[in-house]
C-alpha cells in the first residue's frame, strides 16, 4: 500500500521494515542524518544530536531517555507533528503515565523501545490505522527508532523519527 493512502482498512495493521525500505522523506531525513552520525560506530550518541542537524525532519521527532535500566522512558523532546498526530504533547511525560491513561498503545509502545534498548539496533515499522481506531487523526504512519549511547553496549536514548498521513 503507498504512502500517500489515506484509505482505512477495517483493523489495524503495523509491518516491521528494513530501514532501506522507508519511504517517508522525513524519515529518510532522520535515518540518513543518523547513520552519518554512526561512522564506523554502532549508534551515535545523544551528544552528537543538533537541532541544526535535525531541521529538516525535527517537526517528526521524538526523542526519549532511557531511566534506570529501562523501567520507564521519558519524552524529552516532542515534534508537532506528534502532538497533532496524538492530540497531546507527550513532553517531559514518563511512558508509566502513559500506560496508565492507555493501557495497549503503553504496552505497545515499551515493547518497542525495550527491543531498542536490548538489541541495540535500529527498528522501523509502518502501519495502517483501523477504523476500529475511531479517534485516530492520521490512517497511516512510518517511524525509525534509532539508538543513541555513550558505547556500542549502552542505549541511554532512543531517537525516532514518524510521518504521519492524516485523515
Amino acid at each position: 500500500m503507498p504512502l500517500s493512502c489515506s484509505s482505512r482498512p477495517e483493523k489495524s495493521l503495523l509491518q516491521i521494515v528494513g530501514l532501506d525500505a522507508l519511504e517517508s522523506e522525513a524519515v529518510v531525513q532522520g535515518v540518513t542524518y543518523w547513520t552519518e552520525l554512526c561512522g564506523m560506530r554502532t549508534f551515535p550518541s545523544r551528544e552528537e544530536l543538533s537541532p541544526r542537524g535535525m531541521a529538516p525532519f525535527l517537526r517528526h521527532v521524538v526523542l526519549i531517555r532511557i531511566l534506570d535500566g529501562g523501567a520507564d522512558f521519558e519524552y524529552r523532546i516532542v515534534g508537532d507533528a506528534h502532538v497533532q498526530a496524538h492530540r497531546m504533547d507527550f513532553r517531559g511525560l514518563r511512558l508509566r503515565q502513559i500506560e496508565d491513561q492507555t493501557p495497549s498503545y503503553g504496552r505497545e509502545t515499551r515493547a518497542t523501545y525495550e527491543h531498542v534498548r536490548t538489541t541495540t539496533h535500529p527498528f522501523a515499522v509502518r502501519g495502517w490505522v483501523g477504523k476500529e481506531q475511531r479517534q485516530s487523526r492520521y490512517s497511516f504512519h512510518e517511524s525509525a527508532f534509532l539508538p543513541l549511547g555513550p558505547d556500542a553496549a549502552t542505549v541511554d536514548h532512543i531517537l525516532v523519527i514518524t510521518c504521519y498521513t492524516p485523515l
